[in-house]
């Protein structure tokens, strides 16, 4: 059985990663394999061993109130805005999905087939999913012993904001510290489309490809009481911190 956690209304940038490690470490515990589908308001969110100043416009970031968080996950720096849906999976044991290059192929193959339907041309490549040669997703994981954290990020729509004015990867220049960045030529599902997607029905269309792939029934549900109380906590005293945030 997985826990399927829909929460589709814009969230708190912090309390939105601090679900994630709270999740990540229930499942450790002894709690129930996850899927999480959300939004995030707006936020650029960095690899956990990336430099924040090679990858953000610093500047240009807190200009426009958009702050800048260090997630559980390795991997690139990602824009967060409300026109893009966020999918998670919490396994106790990822090990049945292999190593880390085995568990992006075969996580991108199943969610590349179970968006066939609204969108044929998606196909998936290492660790994003491409429309052509335009990126329309990316993915990071977290181990933690056999435990596995995988999410992604899926653009629906495009922004207001767009990702060049603060990602400096899409930038000539860029110089990065720590992890770089792998910046690709980049759309959304509703540009690329016919029609606008929902994004309950893409969640719901990923959790199900991810459940048939893993053999495991969804149960809707929503997080414990001690799961949310933990990431209140990593909320206020991780995510939300400067010293974690601009660590590097």
């Amino acid at each position: 059985m997985i826990r399927l956690l829909a929460d589709l209304a814009p969230s708190d940038p912090a309390t939105g990663l601090g679900l994630e490690e709270a999740l990540l470490e229930s499942v450790r515990k002894g709690g129930e394999d996850s899927l999480r589908i959300w939004v995030n308001r707006r936020a650029v969110v960095i690899g956990r061993s990336q430099g924040a100043a090679s990858e953000v416009d610093l500047e240009r970031a807190r200009a426009l109130g958009i702050p800048l968080l260090r997630r559980l996950s390795g991997g690139g720096t990602v824009y967060h805005y409300p026109g893009n849906l966020n999918v998670s999976l919490f396994l106790a044991d990822g090990r049945p999905l292999g190593g880390v290059e085995e568990t992006f192929a075969r996580l991108g193959e199943a969610f590349s087939r179970g968006l066939a339907a609204l969108c044929p041309a998606l196909s998936p490549a290492r660790n994003s999913l491409f429309i052509g040669k335009r990126k329309v997703g990316g993915a990071a994981q977290a181990r933690r012993g056999a435990s596995l954290l995988y999410h992604t990020t899926l653009l629906l729509k495009p922004d207001a904001i767009p990702m060049e004015e603060l990602l400096l990867a899409l930038r000539p220049g860029y110089r990065p510290r720590g992890v770089a960045s792998h910046p690709h030529p980049v759309t959304t599902l509703a540009e690329a489309g016919e029609r606008k997607l929902d994004s309950e029905e893409v969640g719901r269309a990923m959790a199900a490809a991810a459940a048939e792939l893993l053999g495991k029934p969804l149960r809707e549900s929503e997080p414990t009481a001690a799961e949310r109380a933990r990431a209140a906590t990593l909320a206020e005293e991780k995510y939300g911190r400067e010293s974690w945030n601009l660590s590097r």
